[in-house]
């Protein structure tokens, strides 16, 4: 009670005090004496004044004050475990999506006669979870901002161990097909792997340090490598134990593939209890629930920074503390009714937080996206990643389409050595290509930069397109090595480029009442990149013959290559700034306090009146 009245009556300065009761003279003070002073020709009792620009006064200077201990604390545990708990989704996120790339030619050679899946059958595999993807990363990239964080943290796991597991059990049946119920799974684990993409960005970004925020956003999403990995060398195993009944029997691969899906849980049951308690970010508190307290006690409770905290609170106790035997009258029309408190404590107040959230998520959502130097930033984002995933998904998801033209994989006759090829062909290309990439982003992004590194994967990757599309049948023909080396380059170069940086990017540019909204919206554009990118690679890589249209598809992915990269140039570097920096948009958090001031000086008004 005593810490909220002393956070109200310190969350409105001089001069808006001065428009509701006269000046008091100003005195000099420190915690350690104070020299009261009476008013000329008056009878009150001596009064005292401190300077309202304290740093333990002023809500603004403490907002600061508390950001600047996330920005600049040191790499610690906590910021490990933030990682590991937000990496371990996209681990699981990237297992499961990827693993339909090989699920699909054993299905194929399980439940059809010419041993190969129907090209419309083909793309709801691999198109069902995409369309879950979108309206997961717009739904939860809005909830998060609307609920906040913690609150859908661990949701989205939640529905990915479901869907998973639903997919592996699935059956066939007179009123439900098995393609459909495995459609109908992927379908709900998009959901589930679309909500981790706002809500693992943003908590990772607003926890981070500012030196370090890149570094850490990138080594989270870095662990979809080691999930795509994961996913070929569980096969290989699984391979390897079901050999003999393969062998006798092809259709023993529906055993295989239903492990490969299946055992996509593990990873996400470890994670889903740490993702449900992992505390609320400091900046959602702050600028979002307007929390001021609650903030302050997080912060101190997750780096450890309580004592420099404790220090500043008890100059701050202090001279409260003396204010009040000086001049107790004055400061019984000072308190403001603590039930109604907005600013310093959020749980304490009459506007509920619901109708607080709508206002600044709905009306302040307009005005803030109509100006170009923000929509132009949302544009940026949301338009590069839809090029990336355009050429992204349209070569992840079809690895064995592309190896097949070149023979990698295929065996005539032999279904267990074409699935061995196949599977060993993708972890090749994951070894060479995507992990790499990955983690030289991870280290290198702190001194490079997020455009730089954006710049170089696309113009890179617009290169190796051209060059594999262009001389497709010379490359092929001449050896297959090195087609299988180019290959793996453009992965590299996707992942240590725009694959990462437009997932990181997103994470930083928007302010924090809209973070996961923005960062919803940029990957749910990204997703529909993937959606074309599966629906036009199976209806067009036939055409002229069986996969005889694959360089013009490769001509096309080096097209939105550039597209991308033009797209890039919207977008501000964000390196070495803190989240307020980029953002922008410090004239929000003055209305807030605006309103505050204002508010508090309606209820000294009130006070005034009934004395």
């Amino acid at each position: 009670m005593e810490s909220g009245t002393r956070s109200a009556f310190n969350s409105y300065d001089d001069n808006s005090r001065s428009q509701t009761y006269p000046a008091m003279p100003s005195t000099s003070f420190s915690p350690n004496s104070f020299s009261p002073s009476r008013n000329e020709g008056s009878s009150d009792p001596p009064t005292s004044s401190f300077s309202r620009t304290s740093m333990h006064d002023d809500p603004r200077q403490r907002r600061l004050d508390t950001l600047a201990l996330v920005d600049n604390a040191d790499f610690g545990w906590f910021h490990v475990r933030a990682c590991m708990v937000a990496g371990v989704g996209f681990f699981t996120d990237a297992y499961d999506l990827f693993a339909i790339n090989l699920v699909t030619p054993m299905i194929g050679y399980v439940y059809y006669d010419d041993h190969r899946l129907p090209a419309n059958i083909d793309i709801g595999l691999k198109v069902s979870a995409s369309v879950g993807t979108f309206i997961g990363q717009i739904g939860f990239g809005y909830l998060a901002d609307r609920l906040g964080r913690k609150k859908m943290y661990g949701v989205e796991l939640l529905i990915i161990i479901v869907a998973t597991f639903g997919q592996s059990v699935s059956g066939d049946s007179f009123a439900l097909s098995l393609p459909a119920s495995i459609i109908l799974w992927r379908f709900i684990l998009g959901i589930g792997v679309g909500g981790d993409y706002p809500l693992s960005a943003v908590i990772t970004s607003e926890f981070a340090t500012t030196n370090r925020r890149g570094a850490m956003m990138a080594a989270v999403f870095a662990m979809q490598g080691f999930g795509y990995l994961c996913t070929g060398i569980v096969a290989i195993f699984l391979l390897l134990g079901f050999k003999p009944m393969i062998d006798a029997d092809p259709k023993n691969l529906d055993y295989v593939w239903r492990c490969l899906i299946g055992l996509g849980c593990i990873p996400a049951l470890i994670a889903v209890y740490f993702r449900m308690t992992i505390p609320e970010t400091p900046r959602y508190v702050l600028d979002v629930e307007n929390n001021l307290n609650k903030a302050e006690n997080d912060v101190a409770n997750v780096l450890k920074t309580r004592n420099a905290l404790q220090s500043d609170r008890d100059v701050y106790e202090d001279r409260n503390t003396q204010f009040n035997m000086v001049n107790p009258r004055k400061n019984s029309l000072a308190k403001p009714d603590y039930e109604r408190t907005r600013y310093m404590d959020g749980a304490s107040r009459n506007v509920s937080k619901e109708e607080k959230v709508k206002d600044t998520t709905f009306r302040d959502f307009c005005v803030y996206f109509s100006r170009w130097k923000n929509f132009k930033v949302l544009l940026g984002t949301s338009m590069s990643w839809f090029a990336l995933d355009v050429a992204f998904y349209g070569i992840g998801l079809n690895n064995t389409f592309i190896l097949s033209t070149i023979n990698f994989g295929l065996v005539r006759n032999d279904t267990y050595h074409t699935m061995w090829n196949a599977t060993v062909g993708q972890v090749i290309i994951v070894l060479l290509g995507a992990i790499p990439g990955y983690w030289v982003t991870v280290f290198t992004i702190e001194r490079l930069g997020r455009i730089k590194i954006q710049v170089l994967g696309f113009v890179m990757s617009c290169i190796l397109f051209c060059v594999l599309g262009f001389a497709y049948n010379p490359i092929k023909n001449y050896s297959p090595a090195l087609f299988v080396f180019l290959f793996a380059m453009t992965q590299f170069f996707q992942n240590f480029g725009p694959n990462a940086t437009t997932f990181i990017i997103p994470g930083e540019v928007f302010p924090t009442r809209y973070r996961s909204t923005g960062h919803g919206i940029s990957a749910g554009m990204g997703k529909l990149g993937a959606i074309a990118a599966q629906v036009g690679f199976s209806k067009m890589k036939d055409y002229g013959g069986h996969n005889e249209n694959i360089p013009m598809l490769l001509q096309i992915f080096a097209a939105f290559m550039f597209i991308g990269l033009l797209f890039t140039y919207l977008v501000p570097e964000t390196k070495g700034k803190t989240l307020e920096e980029l953002c922008g948009d410090e004239d929000y958090a003055e209305r807030q306090l605006e309103r505050e001031r204002n508010f508090h000086n309606s209820l000294y008004e009130e006070k005034d009146n009934d004395h």
